[in-house]
């Protein structure tokens, strides 16, 4: 069954909905012959989405459900984060129009009882409470993050609107488990607004991502920007102790991942100086998954970013990365499936960084995140989140500088990109199918080379990061 895909529909997007009648059956004539009169044709009710209205708020207002939409329609997840202005779509089994803000409206005041959502045979419905996240969400029942996101329709953006009195599916869970879990009050602790403080600020310091804070307080993207001293916020998922220090609890998933990293020596600062100068270790590659296949291409790690900078960019080429601008709050996602190496904050200039073993022997980096969600040690698939857009170190602005790394050089990861390399104004950028599969068999239109460092430092400080990782030890 097709799951929920991550999105959230644009403004003016026209819905049309079926609303069969069957067919009508002529009345004999006189002399017996029966003449069949034509069918009555389907009347269409066309509903325009609204701002913030996702396929899992329509279909849930009209009683069905995103798979039976997609399915009437024959969409796949890709189609639906593609739909556009004018698009027509037939929800199966409406028989008249619904506003779906104002069903939501009524969700939130408790005019609509837990018994008119569709059943669901893959989970349950969680109603959130006031303080409660969907990252909070993932940490109680111990599902990750985007599993509950892909399988409620939820993108980077729709995530931070869920509100109080909103259902959420959580998939694989129980009804015990949801019933034991509604009746614990969510994690957190009040804080409140210093003098030229910021909400980025915050989540640097408490290691809460910045929507996270803002979903918690009931923030939008203007409001977050304008907070004034005094202002004070609820900041969910920490604890404080008697000494004020702040912490986190670790899930049981990230406690086992930090025995694994203690066993393979990742995590530390000379892990991530091994892997950003590719000196990736064997049993590092067997942890990821296999010592002999890569897995092939790559995922878009910002589902929504654009692509600002490329390979060989920068005075004399030393950029040899690309860069994904996005908006903080979003997500970025595991490019490929593997091990995370390192995860922390301990190269000069990169800020927030994460590095993802993968099978074969590539290395993926992701830096400037906002907070990192992962731990060295963790398992990793494809599109798993890993951190949150940021501006952390030295950047000019939310993105990801984003790395492929192998055999102790950096490779052009543009070909490797499916369905392409994203732009901001104009169509993805596709390349001809380009594979690498093998270790020893890198494809032509990928080129690679050893790191460089920038030629004038005093416009880039993280000149020789691998140099950098290891100072100090």
């Amino acid at each position: 069954m097709v799951r929920a895909p991550t999105a959230v529909l644009v403004t003016g997007l026209a819905l049309v909905i079926a609303c069969g009648e069957g067919e009508k059956t002529a009345k004999s004539p006189k002399n017996n012959t029966p003449t069949p009169s034509p069918a009555t044709e389907p009347k269409e009710v066309t509903h325009t989405v609204g701002e913030g209205e996702t396929l899992w708020d329509i279909a849930r207002a009209y009683g069905t459900t995103v798979d039976e939409v997609m399915a009437a329609n024959d969409l796949t997840p890709r189609d639906v984060t593609r739909l556009s202005k004018g698009k027509a779509l037939r929800i199966p089994g409406a028989t008249q129009p619904v506003d779906v803000l104002a069903f939501k409206e009524e969700q939130r005041k408790g005019q609509v009882a837990p018994e008119d959502l569709p059943e669901l045979t893959d989970g349950v419905y969680h109603w959130m409470a006031p303080g409660e996240t969907v990252w909070g969400l993932s940490r109680l029942y111990e599902v990750p993050m985007d599993q509950i996101l892909d399988r409620n329709g939820f993108d980077d953006e729709a995530v931070g609107r869920i509100r109080p009195g909103d259902p959420v599916i959580i998939p694989g869970a129980t009804k015990a488990k949801s019933e034991s879990n509604s009746k614990e009050r969510p994690t957190g602790i009040s804080h409140t607004v210093e003098p030229g403080e910021t909400v980025w600020d915050m989540a640097n310091t408490f290691k809460v991502s910045v929507a996270e804070i803002m979903a918690a307080n009931g923030l939008n993207e203007k409001q977050v920007t304008l907070l004034r001293e005094g202002t004070r916020l609820f900041i969910p998922g920490v604890t404080e102790d008697r000494k004020g220090r702040v912490s986190r609890r670790a899930t049981r998933w990230q406690e086992k991942a930090a025995v694994v990293a203690k066993r393979l020596g990742l995590g530390s600062r000379k892990a991530a100086g091994d892997l950003l100068g590719g000196r990736i270790k064997p049993s590092w590659i067997r942890a990821a998954g296999s010592t002999s296949r890569l897995p092939g291409d790559l995922r878009w790690p910002v589902t929504k970013g654009w692509y600002v900078r490329g390979f060989g960019s920068g005075e004399g080429g030393y950029h040899l990365a690309m860069d994904i601008m996005g908006e903080i709050g979003w997500n970025v996602r595991a490019a490929a499936p593997g091990i995370v190496g390192y995860s922390g904050n301990e190269v000069r200039g990169f800020g927030n960084i994460v590095i993802v073993i993968h099978p074969g022997g590539w290395a993926t980096l992701y830096a400037h995140n906002s907070v990192n969600f992962v731990v060295a040690g963790e398992q990793v698939k494809e599109g798993t989140i890993l951190a949150e857009v940021g501006s952390t170190g030295i950047s000019r602005g939310p993105h990801v500088h984003f790395e492929l790394i192998f055999d102790r050089k950096n490779c052009d990861p543009a070909p490797l990109f499916r369905p392409g390399v994203r732009h901001r104004h104009r169509p993805s950028k596709a390349f001809s199918k380009v594979e690498w599969r093998r270790p020893k068999d890198r494809p032509r239109q990928v080129s690679c080379m050893p790191r460089r460092r920038h030629p004038r430092s005093r416009w880039v400080i993280h000149e020789d990061p691998e140099k950098d990782s290891q100072a100090g030890e």
